[in-house]
């Protein structure tokens, strides 16, 4: 029995942007796209009619924030994954899609290698940021007083609380042992020490903790 395509929604003011993704959609087997809005309000409309699987939203919109517009989606009951596109890279954005409920963040720039990755995350229920997002939000991980106290006050070492962060940011545990120049054995170590202290017993459960604990927004 085949599988049902995960059907999606674009958000954007932008006539190439909105080619660019429609050619990457047509172009993959087990995607498709169910409909395009370039205004916040047209998109509101339409989405609660289509009921799409993804929607790719814009930060950036005529008449509202993308953000603001995400939040208000999921507040009224919108069961759309959403998964964020933007041209800036203020970590600021991303902390406050993570907040919302955002299961995606996508930097234009990499959207060509990255949207369709985040899309067949999001409606498997993960949460994807692409690496440029990644390496802007642990930009200030190491060597950070602030981390430091947080993690000594959860009873983790500073070696734990980094690795669990970073499995928040969705790094792998082969990414985190580059990023950290340790074993990749260490790093499922420290992984499962700390998650064992804070009794987190899946990645969503980390990742509503990091969010909740503010670990995305120390800079």
């Amino acid at each position: 029995m085949a599988t049902e395509s995960i059907r999606t929604f674009l958000v954007d003011d932008h006539p190439v942007v909105l080619a660019g993704v429609r050619a990457l959609i047509e172009a993959s087997p087990d995607i498709v796209s169910v409909g395009e809005a370039s205004t916040g309000k047209e998109a509101a409309a339409l989405i609660e009619e289509i009921e799409p699987d993804v929607i790719i939203l814009d930060v950036s919109l005529p008449d509202i924030n993308g953000l603001v517009l995400a939040e208000q989606l999921l507040r009224n009951g919108c069961r759309s994954h959403i998964v964020m596109m933007t041209l800036y890279e203020e970590r600021t954005y991303v902390q406050q899609a993570l907040r919302v409920g955002v299961k995606g963040f996508v930097q234009k720039r990499s959207a060509g290698q990255n949207l369709l990755l985040a899309i067949r995350s999001a409606m498997l229920g993960g949460l994807f940021l692409d690496p440029p997002t990644t390496c802007e939000m642990t930009s200030s991980t190491e060597h950070n007083p602030a981390l430091s106290k947080l993690g000594n006050n959860l009873g983790l070492t500073a070696r734990e609380q980094e690795v669990l962060r970073m499995v928040a940011l969705g790094f792998s545990n082969k990414e985190i042992a580059w990023h950290t120049k340790v074993s990749v054995k260490s790093i499922e170590t420290y992984k499962a020490r700390a998650a064992e202290k804070l009794k987190l017993h899946s990645r969503a459960q980390i990742v509503r903790f990091a969010i909740t604990h503010g670990w995305m927004n120390i800079t």
